[in-house]
């Protein structure tokens, strides 16, 4: 076992789970951060999407990022132009941490799935948590509204359709509910960590 990758839809605990690995002692990479610093930092990723989309240009000529999440997820072939940006860099990005990791590493994104990056991992733990409650956490957190949340969840799998996909590709995952506290989510991920370190 050397790497596990978590997803599950927007809200539903992904970056709990993560941390509570985290201060574990494991090696983790949040893939939504991952993709911001290419943003920022990459001049050719940075050039098409203001090229592809000059009204996200903030006044330093920098990625407005709230403002190019607004536009693309109003408009699914937008999106897709923007995923075939970002998604291969991503992408590079997992293979390489992999490859010159010796210890778990361990990765979380909401779209593991869609982007096919679940074939870069050894194992998947998909998150799911009640859809009121994912939105209840995420218009709490990050001041969301509930018509952006619904826009956001729109565009990602539900979670048959992610058992779905790696089942038939038999790629081996586990689920974790977030439908309590912390502290039950706590507990139920360093139990699944356990049964992982055994495999």
């Amino acid at each position: 076992m050397k790497s596990l990758g978590i997803t599950g839809n927007i809200g539903s605990g992904k970056s709990s789970v993560l941390n509570i690995v985290k201060n574990m002692g494991n090696t983790t990479y949040d893939l939504d951060d991952v993709a911001k610093n290419f943003y920022k930092n990459d001049p050719n990723i940075k050039n098409d999407v203001l090229e592809i989309f000059p009204k996200v240009k903030s006044n330093k000529n920098e990625i407005d990022i709230k403002k190019l999440g607004k536009i693309v997820f109003n408009d699914s072939k937008k999106l897709r132009t923007l995923q075939e940006i970002i998604w291969p860099q991503v992408e590079k990005y997992i293979i390489n941490k992999i490859k010159n990791t010796s210890n778990l590493i361990i990765f979380e994104g909401a779209l593991i799935i869609e982007a096919e990056w679940y074939k870069l991992f050894d194992f998947i733990w998909i998150i799911d948590s009640k859809v009121e409650l994912s939105q209840n956490r995420v218009t709490n957190s990050r001041n969301l509204s509930k018509k952006d949340f619904e826009m956001i969840l729109s565009h990602q799998n539900n979670i048959n359709e992610m058992v779905k996909i790696l089942s038939m590709n038999n790629v081996p995952y586990s689920i974790i509910t977030n439908n309590s506290d912390f502290k039950t989510l706590q507990k139920e991920t360093e139990k699944k960590f356990k049964n992982l370190s055994n495999k």
